[in-house]
């Protein structure tokens, strides 16, 4: 493994010899760049490095805020794009439980692989409400394929629901950036 080097300022880690003039995170200059030993094995470093977590997490995300944006503009839509956009929410309606059983899974790994064991606080809490957010989406489904979505009042519950899971999404996020803050245990 090659001699790691960090930013005494910002925290930046790179290999030994990477560094022309300034540190290319936070801009400060190479002198303030000091040996780094590596708190984690390179078997744990290899499959961190793959960031499948991190990716496989923005999807349930991104859709989400997709259908409470689509939920949103069906009240506003004209009635000739209306049937199209129920389309386009019960395709992503559909798919949003499965990318968090994804999303679930890859956390399970990733935080056994960062933390060793998946009993700490945040974890816990991040898992619960994981959970949370994955009956919130399969309600969300429900409502999309068992209702009339053109009923005011069931787009109304359908709108409420994604405001739920986008609650849940921004929380999990929250969590999730605190913990790319702590240390690995060696």
């Amino acid at each position: 493994m090659a001699n790691l080097i960090r930013c005494k300022a910002c925290g930046y880690v790179t290999c030994e010899g990477k560094i022309k003039d300034v540190c290319p995170a936070c801009g400060v200059p190479a002198k303030m760049f000091e040996p780094y030993a590596d708190p984690v094995t390179e078997k744990r470093r290899r499959i961190l490095r793959l960031h499948i977590h991190p990716i496989i997490v923005h999807f349930p995300q991104s859709f989400v805020f997709t259908l409470f944006v689509l939920a949103v503009l069906s009240f506003v839509a004209p009635p000739q794009i209306n049937g199209s956009l129920h389309c386009t929410i019960q395709v992503v309606s559909s798919a949003l439980p499965f990318f968090l059983i994804l999303a679930l899974l890859t956390g399970l790994v990733d935080g056994k692989t960062r933390f060793r064991k998946l009993t700490t606080p945040f974890l816990k809490k991040k898992f619960i409400l994981g959970l949370s957010f994955l009956f919130t989406s399969i309600l969300i489904a429900a409502v999309a394929f068992a209702l009339r979505l053109s009923s005011v009042p069931v787009m109304a519950l359908f709108t409420v629901l994604t405001i739920i899971a986008v609650g849940f999404s921004i929380t999990l996020g929250l969590i999730g950036s605190e913990l790319m803050e702590a240390k690995f245990p060696g």
